[in-house]
């Protein structure tokens, strides 16, 4: 017997076990959704209540602090001002030259309390000092000069130094005192060094000797020693007595007397026998005809500064000619106890700016030549194929003729010379000639004609090649070589 098949009925989403939780999850959703309906407006009529409630605080407040009564604010601290301190004396150089100047001022009137100040930049220890040496000096008879006296001499050791004149009462000789400047701050320049010559140097024992105050420290620790204190001893002194010219103030008072055209004065200062006499006088001669002064800025400079041995530069300038110019100066001792000597001087610079304003007259005009024969001798110039002396001849014959008027045992020579051109015979013959013109003229000026002698050498020793390299004329070296030398034997 055939059993038919079992027929099974099918699942559906809305039967069996899934309605369970589709019932479940839709419960959820709507408890949810009213939920939230509900306490949203609850929340917001809290923060509503909150707003209105501190609004209504914040007008309340305003509305109190506009109905209270107006505090006045509290003036602020004023802190009372302190007592003006005393201020020291404004003083501003703008040159060191003007603080002498003043310092001069100030002792012409006797204004001994300000010229302390001056000298010792208003250190009040220091001031009161040097007030006490200016009224001593007074007192010597010491009394100072005109202040279009006060000099600058120059540059040493980075201080710039001036000096100070003064004139002892019943005496014309002048001393001086030397300042050693530096710049500062707040006075434009101070004194660094003020020294005394020997003829004033009692005036120091009238200046106390002073000690610094100790600087104040921590106490010294167990076994250690203290600091020792600042005595007058160890400061230093800003007054000194020299010990001797310097080669700053002895280079100033030689190139003074060439300056002044003091040839004598001058020799005094030089070692003969280093220096040739003839070029200490074509120095002289070229200062008298440039008309030369020291630069009022830098007059003197000290290149090197040892103790037997000095260089200067010597700064000097001529309106005339319109230079500035320059020459040097060698100074040596045996030692600090003997004086200084000059022994070299370099004319090297100040020869050739003044040859150079020569040149354009046409003449050339080198005072100092160095001899073919060896040595220097002293020359003057000729135009071409004439003997008559140049304007500029003239002028250097009247220093050597006040020269040798002074001593009549002293003898000069003169050799006429010529350039190439022209015939042997003739060269010699003008040789001569220009030499006679220059005996001629020392005779019109007083020098006896047993004091000269005279020769002519033609165109035997050029000074000068008359020609060039290629052969062709050179005038200017011929120029050179129309000259008659002047060879001192003194």
């Amino acid at each position: 017997m055939q059993i038919p098949p079992r027929h099974t009925p099918s699942r559906s989403v809305y039967g069996g076990s899934l309605v369970p939780v589709l019932i479940v999850v839709g419960a959820l959703a709507l408890s949810t959704a009213i939920f939230f309906l509900f306490t949203k407006k609850k929340i917001q009529a809290q923060k509503d209540s909150v707003a209105e409630a501190a609004a209504s605080a914040k007008s309340a407040a305003e509305t109190a602090k506009s109905a209270a009564p107006a505090v006045p604010a509290k003036p602020p601290m004023v802190k009372p001002p302190e007592p003006p301190k005393p201020a020291p004396p404004a003083f501003a150089f703008a040159r060191p030259l003007d603080l002498g100047r003043q310092l001069v001022r100030s002792l012409t009137t006797g204004d001994f309390a300000t010229a302390g100040k001056l000298a010792a930049a208003s250190d009040a220890e220091q001031s009161n000092n040097a007030a006490k040496l200016f009224e001593k000096l007074a007192s010597m008879g010491y009394k100072p000069a005109a202040e279009h006296q006060v000099e600058l001499l120059g540059l040493v050791e980075n201080r710039t130094r001036i000096t100070l004149p003064f004139v002892m009462a019943g005496s014309q000789e002048t001393v001086r005192i030397q300042l050693d400047l530096v710049r500062d701050e707040k006075m434009g320049w101070k004194v660094a060094k003020a020294t005394l010559p020997k003829a004033m140097s009692s005036a120091i024992a009238a200046m106390p000797a002073t000690a610094a105050p100790a600087p104040a420290s921590a106490p010294s620790k167990p076994g250690t020693l203290a600091p020792a204190p600042v005595t007058a001893a160890t400061m230093k002194p800003l007054f000194t007595v020299e010990d001797g010219t310097d080669a700053l103030a002895f280079a100033s008072d030689f190139v003074r007397h060439l300056l002044k055209h003091d040839f004598n004065a001058a020799r005094a200062f030089v070692d003969d026998k280093k220096v040739p006499v003839e070029r200490l006088l074509g120095l002289c001669i070229v200062f008298e005809e440039g008309q030369y002064s020291l630069n009022p800025a830098k007059p003197l400079i000290v290149t090197i500064a040892n103790p037997e041995v000095s260089w200067v530069i010597a700064q000097v300038q001529s309106e005339s000619l319109q230079q500035n110019t320059e020459f040097g100066v060698e100074l040596k001792r045996a030692d600090i106890a003997q004086p200084w000597k000059i022994v070299g001087l370099n004319l090297s610079d100040i020869l050739g700016s003044f040859a150079k304003s020569a040149s354009k007259l046409g003449v050339p005009y080198t005072p100092i030549v160095k001899n073919p024969k060896g040595g220097e001798s002293l020359a003057l110039y000729f135009e071409y194929d004439r003997a008559e002396l140049h304007p500029r001849a003239l002028k250097q014959l009247e220093v050597i003729a006040a020269l040798m008027k002074a001593d009549p045992s002293k003898k000069l020579r003169i050799a006429g010379h010529t350039d190439e051109k022209g015939e042997d015979d003739y060269n010699i013959r003008l040789s001569r000639g220009r030499a006679e013109s220059v005996k001629k003229q020392l005779a019109v000026l007083g020098v006896p004609a047993a004091q000269v002698e005279t020769t002519g050498l033609g165109k035997a020793q050029p000074l000068s090649p008359n020609k060039k390299s290629d052969g062709t004329d050179d005038p200017e070296g011929r120029s050179h070589n129309r000259r008659a030398e002047i060879y001192l034997d003194f």
